[in-house]
């Protein structure tokens, strides 16, 4: 028998509970040339010289009430994905590295968080975490958090909320710098290859990962991994997006490709990641994101683990 349990976290209290082109770039940002044929990226726009009094991010765009009504990104309905041809090799992509001159301990992760982003002239949010690489600047995420997939374009105003907590974040709003998806996800809505990395510009002089920390990445694990945590922000009845839950158990295979956990997190935890070979609440590997769930049965969250494809596009992100 399979056990998961949804945990919210308050006060330190657990508390139980049940080669293509891409659309064109929002406004202002620019193309990036793929590195690739199977991804492509594009970078966001100049930030202003200067940000307004009292702004929370470096752009002015995002307020405290934005945020609040921000969207929850949907959490589309699973469906068994055809299984894909991806290759047999596996290993470390890289490790799980504390935050600079801190030791790790908070009760809301600080290497988890909301991601925040317009779409057509609306605000949404998802949920994404940290990955250590050498420019300590990176996140992963769904690569329907970045972009909205066949028919659909980029989104912006990205920003990423870490430990964000009943309207803040411990560690203040980030502004992104580039993104990247899979051309399968952008012309195609392909969910085996719904994942996406995000690179984000320094926040007073400092990097993300030196700041908050940053989870370790691995690629071609199985779908059945023991002791598996899932973050995320879930926003629709009855959650609220302002507290982070998290789900424990082991995953087992689902339809064609997919790793799955029965757990009840809805729209808004996007994009949240499946932790394995945790350290702490806050540190481990990233293994898989949650993609899609299911809506009729036991709730389950699904998720392709991360593929060979996925270790070839964190190694694009160098900016």
């Amino acid at each position: 028998m399979r056990r998961t349990t949804v945990r919210l976290l308050a006060a330190g209290i657990l508390l139980i509970t049940g080669a293509t082109i891409a659309p064109a770039a929002p406004a202002g940002a620019a193309p990036i040339t793929p590195a690739s044929d199977a991804t492509t990226a594009v970078r966001a726009p100049a930030l202003p010289a200067k940000t307004a009094p009292g702004a929370l991010d470096a752009t002015g765009y995002w307020t405290a009430e934005k945020m609040r009504n921000a969207i929850p990104a949907d959490l589309p309905t699973g469906t068994a994905q055809t299984p894909t041809k991806q290759g047999t090799s596996s290993g470390i992509a890289s490790t799980p590295h504390a935050p600079l001159g801190h030791k790790v301990n908070d009760v809301v992760p600080s290497t988890a968080g909301k991601l925040f982003f317009s779409d057509n002239g609306l605000n949404y949010v998802c949920s994404a975490s940290t990955i250590y690489n050498n420019y300590k600047n990176l996140i992963i995420t769904a690569g329907h958090c970045v972009h909205s997939g066949q028919g659909g374009g980029w989104h912006s105003n990205i920003v990423f909320a870490p430990a964000y907590y009943n309207g803040q974040s411990g560690y203040g709003l980030w502004n992104w710098s580039s993104a990247r998806a899979f051309n399968s996800w952008i012309t195609s809505s392909d969910f085996s290859h719904d994942q996406a990395f995000v690179t984000f510009q320094q926040r007073n002089g400092a990097n993300l990962v030196d700041t908050v920390g940053g989870n370790g990445l691995v690629w071609g694990n199985s779908t059945s991994q023991p002791n598996t945590r899932i973050w995320g922000w879930p926003a629709e009845a009855p959650y609220n997006g302002e507290v982070p839950y998290y789900c424990d158990g082991t995953t087992y295979a689902w339809g064609g490709s997919d790793a799955a956990l029965p757990c009840s997190m809805n729209g808004g935890a996007s994009g949240g990641p499946w932790l394995k070979d945790r350290i702490d609440a806050n540190l481990g590997y990233v293994f898989a994101v949650t993609s899609r769930r299911t809506t009729s049965g036991t709730p389950t969250l699904l998720s392709t683990p991360n593929t060979p494809d996925v270790k070839t596009m964190f190694d694009q992100m160098t900016t």
